[in-house]
């Protein structure tokens, strides 16, 4: 036994053990500190161990949590063969601060992005979009690693910590290092989950966790997600919100900015343009004017209901390549015939200067971030529905009111680009309003649009065949893609 070192780290007791972790390892050894447990003589203070470890600086030091030698050293040799399994396993003994393991993961995500223009097909069945990484990345860095520490060995991380105590931390702490202030929905929180699930198996199969340890959230239905209610708006709330933006619509064009005109116009037939079709932000945002392909509506009941679109979606897209269809070409139209774009392999949804507007444009238009007045504010959206109404409720919309309407469940889930079976378990609640008597009552035919308006349907006119006893879905001679809702943009 004796003391090692000259400084404030100096071990007041140290003795070298007979046990190593390899034949070529220095032996291990039992110390006690002089800098710690300094209100107590050193024969009361702990013990603690000293691993020598191939390919490490210091090897593994960790306390055994007692004051008896004799305790000490046979402590000592268990973790000495612990050490030896882990090594012999791969398992990263020492330990990567969690900074560093994110770091790892983050590269191994990135290498898994594919091009702006390639779908799965072309990237791969574990390829990515730069969006979803970009989100994977915020999450990561915002959440996981304030919540753990960023300085903690990934090899200390227990599933505990977070089935215990992730949900209440993230409502507490809405921001982590991000700039959010609202509290995130329980949806939100249940994709955090599968993130950190992959995380954590992705560090368990690199050995920067525990191989044996157990996965956070065992025992959480995570599939669940599809059935917690999106926000959107109801028939009534979505007409107050028309007549408003209309009036947005009319201040942003008495400005001077001819960009600002330029843009409110265009998110204008966009957001109307989306609430009877379900695009999503890529899918539009990728169209290019090649992809457009008008066709005549022989039973419009409006007189902007008169052409209806096939829109070719880009492969790169969530769901590849699909037709979708909708009964707004109007919308599309009014910018065709206003844009400087008209080439085939032009943009349809492009800046002034021809550039195409990304994913994020009618996001920056909602929440004031771009060059208009944003449209939550200007239109009282909070005020109005009670609601988080985002870019992307257009999509639930147009899901709900096309149940509604009792357009087939077949074609809304084609035109989405979900399954049928998606489609039942996301909007479970909209069939079930239609179903109960006391809220929608369906007769033996199809109304017309008169009599819908006047039940309550508004500007929802179908565009399904008719018969006098039921609905027939359309045969595929009818083209049965291009039937659905249209809502016009008037009174």
């Amino acid at each position: 036994m004796g003391v090692r070192g000259k400084n404030k780290d100096t071990f007041a007791v140290w003795e070298e053990l007979d046990i190593a972790v390899d034949d070529d390892s220095p032996f291990a050894y039992i110390y006690k500190r002089l800098d710690s447990e300094k209100h107590k003589d050193i024969e009361d203070r702990s013990w603690y161990i000293g691993i020598p470890v191939p390919n490490s600086k210091n090897g593994k030091r960790l306390s055994l949590r007692t004051s008896n030698k004799d305790q000490a050293k046979r402590k000592a040799r268990q973790k000495v063969i612990e050490v030896m399994k882990d090594l012999q396993t791969g398992v990263d003994i020492v330990g990567t601060p969690v900074r560093d393991f994110v770091k790892a993961f983050l590269r191994h995500k990135e290498s898994l992005v594919r091009g702006v223009m390639e779908g799965k097909k072309d990237g791969g069945v574990r390829s990515i979009t730069k969006e979803r990484y970009g989100l994977i990345e915020s999450k990561v860095r915002n959440y996981f690693v304030p919540f753990v520490g960023e300085k903690t060995s990934a090899k200390t991380l227990k599933y505990k910590k977070f089935d215990d105590e992730w949900e209440s931390w993230r409502k507490q702490n809405p921001a982590g290092r991000g700039n959010k202030k609202v509290s995130p929905k329980q949806v939100t929180i249940k994709d955090e989950m599968g993130m950190i699930r992959e995380l954590w198996g992705w560090g368990q199969k690199e050995k920067f966790i525990d191989p044996l340890s157990k996965m956070p959230f065992d025992d959480y239905n995570l599939v669940e997600d599809e059935k917690i209610r999106r926000d959107t708006w109801e028939q009534d709330e979505w007409n107050k919100f028309k007549r408003r933006l209309r009036e947005w619509l009319k201040n942003e064009k008495k400005s001077d900015d001819s960009d600002r005109i330029w843009e409110s116009f265009v998110a204008y037939q966009l957001i109307f343009l989306l609430a009877q079709s379900g695009l999503r932000p890529k899918e539009w945002s990728l169209l290019k004017w090649k992809d457009i392909k008008y066709f005549d509506n022989e039973e419009a009941e409006f007189a902007n209901d008169r052409t209806g679109v096939e829109m070719s979606i880009h492969p790169s897209t969530k769901t590849g390549f699909r037709k979708a269809f909708s009964r707004g070409g109007i919308y599309l139209q009014r910018i065709e015939q206003q844009t400087k774009f008209r080439k085939k392999n032009d943009y349809v949804f492009t800046h002034l200067n021809g550039k195409r507007m990304t994913p994020d444009f009618l996001s920056d238009i909602f929440n004031g971030k771009g060059k208009c007045d944003g449209i939550v504010e200007a239109t009282k959206l909070k005020e109005l529905t009670g609601k988080e109404i985002v870019p992307y409720s257009l999509r639930h919309y147009y899901a709900t009111q096309s149940i509604y309407s009792f357009v087939p469940d077949t074609l809304i889930a084609k035109n989405m680009g979900i399954s049928v079976q998606r489609l039942h378990s996301s909007y479970d609640h909209a069939y079930l309003r239609v179903q109960t008597p006391d809220l929608f009552k369906r007769s033996t035919k199809q109304s017309n649009i008169r009599e819908m308006r006047q039940a309550g349907v508004g500007d929802f006119a179908f565009f399904t065949r008719r018969t006098e006893k039921q609905l027939v879905q359309p045969t595929p001679k009818s083209a049965d893609s291009k039937y659905g809702i249209f809502i016009s943009d008037e009174e």
